[in-house]
């Protein structure tokens, strides 16, 4: 059998094409995903959290959509009083959501799902963690 160069180029780039062709259909369908899950989580989410190094208190999540969807405002209550913390790195996937928060001086990661009507999740900080649960309010 003898080896050609041009065959040999045709069948990589047959290869190719078909990487290419997956690769765009896959993020395609991520890219749709993300749209209509969007639409169902801009608004006010409130309900409580439990952890297992503080008592149980109140949670508050107001997602927006500028030209990017993100979270505008995350209240805890701590200490009795709702507290406002940063957040950064929204992300919403077809699967779930999740960003980071900023809770006494550390980098906190949050994931959490959208099931039935409810957004349910963990903050995940330093060796602590909190659970919630949210339902939308507006």
């Amino acid at each position: 059998m003898r080896f050609s160069v041009s065959r040999f180029l045709q069948v990589v780039t047959v290869i190719a094409l078909a990487v290419t062709s997956r690769v765009a259909a896959a993020q395609s369908t991520a890219k749709a995903a993300t749209p209509d899950s969007a639409k169902v989580l801009i608004g006010t989410w409130e309900g409580t959290y439990t952890s297992d190094h503080a008592d149980p208190g109140g949670m508050k999540l107001v997602i927006a959509k500028d030209s990017v969807l993100k979270a505008t405002a995350l209240s805890i209550a701590i200490g009795g009083e709702m507290q406002s913390l940063p957040v950064h790195d929204f992300v919403v996937t077809a699967n779930d959501i999740s960003w980071i928060q900023e809770t006494m001086g550390m980098s906190c990661q949050a994931t959490a799902v959208l099931k039935s009507g409810q957004m349910k999740g963990a903050v995940v900080c330093g060796h602590g963690q909190i659970s919630f649960t949210l339902s939308k309010r507006s």
